[in-house]
């Protein structure tokens, strides 16, 4: 008998979320996907193949399991749906948020100061429909606009008749609101995931070293007038691992706001993060990352060199890593499963 394991997948909602996640070797790239699973044995009957056949099916096989769509880069992270109110099958609403939509993900494509960013409101009270897009600054057109493609149509899914909902992909994001929001900077809906793989050398060298390349990152990015956009790599030529960083905040930010946005995350990094092998802060506004491995396209935008062993850290101390949270104060929790995709 021949037995597979099939996965269902369910997502769960909340507004603040932290998850954590087992580690899993690294690929070129990887998306964090959360995920509840529940496995189901199934039993097939053995088939007779020929005997040239018969050697290849564990290949076969191995290759069609790492190969699944499950594995995609457009399955989204997770999303938020709202509780501002609902609306109605073909309603005034309705037809505005599908305009909407469709206008972001033209206009984020079609624009070359904002490349990979638009918002926009369409109607009026109480049928006001506002929103936002942004695809991650190293991904192409055909990558930023098929991820957008692929998240207007999975929110109206996910959250139907919502008039405000929020999710989040590795290479875009979309939030939309009937709440005028497209001229605050507050960066809501914050989605935080962290690897549960420590790293094996001084927890707090490590994080002294995390939180020089993120500041350092987030430097370069917020003095970027174009994308708002930065990707790190810093070398080691100890015992410590290379580190990888990403930044980002929409390009209509100031550099003042978009500095200020970028630190109030870094500096929640020692909490959830201390001693991690990677984490990751989502918001509508800005988001930051950091992985041991290559998780960007191109190479990093800026090299930053490790401070010495008795720099301070850049960033204030803060108590150890959160692995009990208050469910009240960070919503539902989920082992998260790491996918890998081309």
């Amino acid at each position: 008998m021949l037995c597979l394991h099939v996965f269902f997948l369910t997502y769960l909602p909340g507004q603040t979320k932290l998850y954590k996640r087992p580690s899993f070797p690294p690929r070129q790239s990887a998306e964090h996907s959360l995920l509840q699973i529940h496995k189901i044995k199934i039993s097939i009957p053995t088939m007779k193949l020929p005997d040239l056949i018969l050697p290849l099916v564990p290949i076969l096989f191995f290759f069609v399991l790492f190969a699944s769509p499950v594995a995609d880069a457009a399955d989204d992270l997770n999303q938020y749906c709202g509780t501002t109110g609902s609306y109605m099958t073909n309603s005034t609403y309705e037809s505005n948020l599908k305009t909407l939509l469709t206008d972001l993900t033209k206009s984020s494509t079609n624009s070359t100061k904002n490349f990979g960013f638009a918002k926009s409101s369409v109607g009026s009270t109480p049928d006001l429909v506002s929103g936002l897009v942004l695809c991650r600054g190293d991904v192409n057109s055909s990558a930023c606009s098929s991820c957008l493609n692929q998240a207007t149509q999975d929110i109206q899914n996910l959250c139907p008749y919502n008039k405000e909902a929020t999710i989040y992909y590795d290479y875009c994001l979309l939030r939309y609101s009937n709440q005028n929001f497209l001229s605050s900077t507050n960066n809501s809906n914050l989605l935080i995931m962290y690897n549960t793989q420590n790293v094996s050398v001084s927890f707090t060298s490590f994080d002294n070293r995390v939180d020089y390349l993120m500041n350092s990152t987030a430097k370069y990015a917020a003095s970027n007038d174009s994308k708002k956009f930065g990707t790190s790599q810093m070398n080691s030529t100890d015992s410590f691992p290379v580190i990888m960083g990403l930044v980002q905040c929409t390009p209509d930010m100031s550099s003042t706001d978009c500095s200020s946005c970028l630190q109030n995350l870094i500096g929640q990094m020692p909490k959830y993060f201390s001693g991690s092998q990677g984490g990751r802060i989502l918001g509508v506004r800005c988001n930051i990352r950091y992985e041991l491995y290559s998780f960007y396209n191109g190479a990093a935008l800026l090299t930053v060199t490790a401070p010495a062993a008795n720099a301070p850290a850049l960033a204030p101390s803060l108590p150890p890593r959160v692995t009990n949270p208050p469910s009240e104060a960070l919503g539902n929790w989920l082992d998260c499963w790491k996918k890998s995709y081309d």
